[in-house]
């Protein structure tokens, strides 16, 4: 048997441990990871080892040379460029001539390859993945399975609406030589993205083989730090190094402890390292060969590398320290800080939590280091929710970070190119948009400022200006300080998950663009782009005959932000508008459950107002008025609440499906994109109408993307609002007349929380149980009964699960809705978790 280590990995999530040396020669327990690999192989026979390299090779091959050390023999190839991980090993084809094994030589596994290989052999499989069950599967490969283990179905790293199990692909195969037929010698491929699909799509013999054991792919310094922790806790079955000197304790060769010395397991101490008296070594802690640490200096939960210096009263908590640094007396590293290789603190220095040092860096005595070096603070590892980039004004959502994103974003542009920026009035938002523009403007990237405008004029201004993206920033929250960054790609649509992947792994890896200064991005004030805005916008619409129709309107909306844009377009079309002083801020779902207060203006000067408030205003003012309708507008000019003249408000479903049929009237496609949320009565007008209904998934850019080259009346209030007027007044109708002559819709939504471990979990179970009958997988699970359907949606960025039914009847939508609460809380107590947790 054979085997082919594929380490080619840079470990760019892994800096600055990783800055100088390749991903697979970090080492776990005092042994690079590729080693813990290679003697894994070898516990299981297998000692033909082909190793692709990529990064930094030398650095591989001087320290396992031919591998006889080991009792393995290596043979090793050389990537030139990239050729994905398909393609790394078609370049060992050669060595390759019968059925062998694929492993990353970068994570940590005591997985039982020689049942693996036999699963393989016993199916008479061309490959065979082997699969493992995670609590969050959002960084992986989620692989779905036949009862016989036949894989029918990928989603490479997806979001929590793809997340239909909790099986992951490890990266680890057993395959035969002929997959070399199905691509060409120096291809870049790869095998999840390109091969397997590939063999899905010629159903040649592709299975799933789930191990028992541990795994970890090492993705980021969080994972690097719990995979020692959980060697020491046992979970791992590789063998420690040294011998037993206590409970739990491991020493190795030549290593001195002295007896006033105080260890506490489980701890591992690497060869030759020296333990002075009143030293203190607390649970978790792994010391690096060559190591010393001396009298008072105390460490819990710390892995340091070899060769490091631990001086006098030094205290290291959780930290991580690389090879060659020194420490110097009473200087102190906190939880979850990295100092990289030959660094030097200072005495007395203090590097806080979560800072990262990089390599060759000095901090001088006494210092307090609180933002890493070279630079800004700690962020979280996925730093987009469904929106964009949220937080808190001036506490995560700084000047600083808002900078470094700028030059994190301007980083993944072309020099040269120009984006466009636009916040609302707020004056946090003001703020951030200029120091959000300075990083911009820092690697090279021109911007173009539109002022205060929406989202819906950001996305005129893109197409109409040629740009390659824009920035929106708005408060969404007043009273709380929460505010939005919502990026933006060349077409006007929210970046893409690829786009949004790219941009954190440019801001985690802290290495932006940085334009000399010639050539710094300019800045321009870009005038009038509303009034442009609301001139392509009228041209969509029959002017002339909503004018004639002389509509009374009631409006409240955001008399800040929508000060100029609302009353101009309600002007244009020859309405009388009459404001009510209520508005929603440009965060608040429309029609999401109420909360007790919906925040003004702020800066525009709106009061506090329930929803239920505004609702009841806007409706005792039309029938004070005697007005044809009323409508509430979010702050960001988006969403659309219509009220009829009888005072009831049109909900989401029934607008949806209003707008729906006047598109279908007008397109030439006869066509309309619907999220997979929206009533089944739009098909039904759609099959009236001789038309076309094209779902797609709940989120805005799927939406948006599906109905280019138009932007989608979801996401812009003033064009459904045309929409709606132009109805009204080519047929000579009401907005009471148009929304009675929809189809009946009886639809519930209600949302479940669930624990983040426990998601993957119970999308599985409803898919199992649901597997005799009609699923759909567009986003989320939709299953169909006889008396409708239930679409469970996880969240993305909250533990929870939005539920949505329809139904023949109300009571049947709301039966069915109360009996997926009951399974989704009954999934969770079967795995040992609480609704309630």
């Amino acid at each position: 048997m054979k085997a082919v280590i594929m380490a080619g990995g840079q470990g760019t999530r892994l800096r600055p441990l990783s800055c100088d040396v390749p991903k697979p020669m970090v080492p776990i327990m005092n042994r690079p990871m590729l080693e813990h690999i290679i003697l894994l192989l070898r516990q299981h026979g297998i000692t033909e080892i082909a190793v692709t390299l990529c990064h930094l090779p030398e650095v591989i091959q001087d320290y396992f040379g031919d591998g006889g050390r080991w009792g393995v023999n290596l043979r090793y190839y050389l990537e030139e460029t990239p050729l994905g991980t398909a393609g790394s090993v078609h370049n060992a084809d050669d060595f390759l001539d019968e059925t062998f094994l694929v492993i990353s030589g970068d994570a940590l596994t005591d997985f039982d390859l020689t049942r693996a290989v036999q699963y393989h052999r016993e199916r008479r499989a061309l490959a065979t993945l082997l699969l493992t069950r995670v609590e969050s599967p959002l960084e992986y490969g989620v692989v779905m399975t036949e009862a016989d283990g036949r894989i029918r179905q990928f989603y490479e790293k997806p979001g929590w609406s793809e997340v239909f199990s909790d099986t992951v692909n490890t990266g680890i195969y057993v395959l035969d030589p002929e997959i070399f037929n199905f691509f060409r010698k120096g291809q870049p491929f790869d095998f999840s993205k390109d091969l397997f699909p590939i063999f899905l799509r010629e159903k040649e013999t592709l299975f799933g083989y789930v191990a028992d054991g541990y795994w970890s792919d090492i993705g980021n310094l969080e994972q690097y730090r719990q995979s020692h922790y959980d060697v020491l806790s046992g979970q791992v079955n590789i063998g420690l190094p040294g011998r037993k000197l206590g409970e739990k304790i491991w020493v190795g060769q030549g290593t001195e402890v002295s007896p006033g010395a105080q260890l506490y397991g489980p701890l591992v101490i690497g060869d030759h390292c020296r333990i002075e008296a009143g030293a203190i070594l607390h649970p978790y802690t792994v010391v690096g060969n060559h190591s010393t640490i001396k009298s008072g200096a105390t460490l819990k939960r710390t892995i340091l590398w070899n060769n490091v210096l631990v001086e006098p009263q030094v205290e290291l908590r959780g930290a991580v320290v690389a090879g060659h640094a020194c420490l110097r007396p009473r200087s102190a590293v906190f939880e979850g800080a990295i100092v990289g290789r030959d660094c030097y603190i200072g005495a007395g220095a203090v590097v806080k939590p979560q800072v990262k040092i990089w390599p060759n860096k000095v901090v001088e005595p006494g210092a307090t280091v609180t933002t890493s070096l070279v630079w800004g603070n700690r962020l979280p590892k996925a730093i987009f929710g469904q929106l964009g980039v949220g937080g808190t004004t001036n506490v995560e959502i700084t000047p600083e970070f808002a900078a470094k994103l700028g030059a994190a974003f301007g980083s993944t542009i072309a020099p040269g190119s120009a984006v466009v920026v636009g916040s609302d009035v707020q004056r946090p938002s003001r703020m951030i948009k200029r120091a959000l523009a300075a990083g911009l403007l820092s690697a090279g990237v021109d911007v173009y400022d539109l002022g205060t405008v929406t989202t819906p004029v950001i996305r005129h201004g893109i197409t109409s200006l040629g740009v390659k993206g824009g920035v929106q920033v708005r408060v969404t929250s007043p009273e709380t300080g929460r505010m939005l960054l919502e990026f933006l790609d060349e077409k006007g649509l929210p970046l893409a998950r690829s786009r949004q992947r790219s941009l954190e792994n440019t801001f985690f890896r802290e290495d932006f663009d940085r334009a000399e200064s010639q050539v710094i991005g300019e800045m321009t004030f870009v005038p009038r782009v509303v009034a442009a805005y609301l001139a392509g916008l009228l041209e969509r619409f029959d002017v002339q005959a909503i004018r004639k129709a002389q509509c009374k309107v009631v409006a409240s909306y955001d008399a800040g932000n929508l000060s100029f844009l609302l009353p101009a377009f309600l002007d244009a079309l020859g309405c009388r508008a009459i404001p009510v002083t209520a508005a929603i801020p440009s965060g608040q779902g429309m029609f999401d459950p109420a909360p007790d207060r919906l925040p003004g203006g702020g800066d525009s000067g709106n009061s506090f107002t329930s929803l239920t408030e505004v609702i009841a205003r806007v409706a005792g003012a039309i029938k004070a008025e005697a007005a044809d309708l009323g409508l509430v507008v979010d702050g960001n000019g988006e969403k659309l609440l219509l009220i009829t003249s009888r005072g009831q408000p049109v909900n989401e479903a029934a607008l949806t499906t209003l707008i729906s049929s006047l598109l279908l009237e007008k397109s030439e496609e006869r066509s309309v994109v619907v999220p997979v949320t929206a009533p089944q009565a739009v098909e039904k007008l759609a099959e009236r109408l001789n038309g076309r209904v094209i779902r797609a998934k709940a989120d805005p850019r799927s939406v948006m993307e599906r109905a280019l080259p138009f932007f989608h009346p979801a996401f812009d209030a003033l064009f459904s609002l045309g929409k709606v007027l132009e109805a009204m007044a080519a047929g000579h109708v009401s907005l009471d007349e148009l929304v009675a002559a929809l189809p009946s819709i009886n639809m519930n939504r209600e949302d479940v929380t669930c624990p983040w471990q426990a998601k993957g979990r119970v999308m599985r179970s409803l898919l199992e149980e649901s597997q005799e009958g009609r699923v759909e997988l567009l986003d989320g699970v939709k299953i169909f009964h006889d008396e409708g359907w239930a679409l469970v949606l996880p969240d993305a960025e909250e533990p929870v699960f939005h539920l949505y039914c329809e139904a023949r009847t109300q009571e049947a939508a709301d039966s069915l809705i109360a009996d997926y609460v009951r399974k989704i809380s009954e999934m969770q107590k079967m795995g040992g978790f609480n609704i309630l947790q």
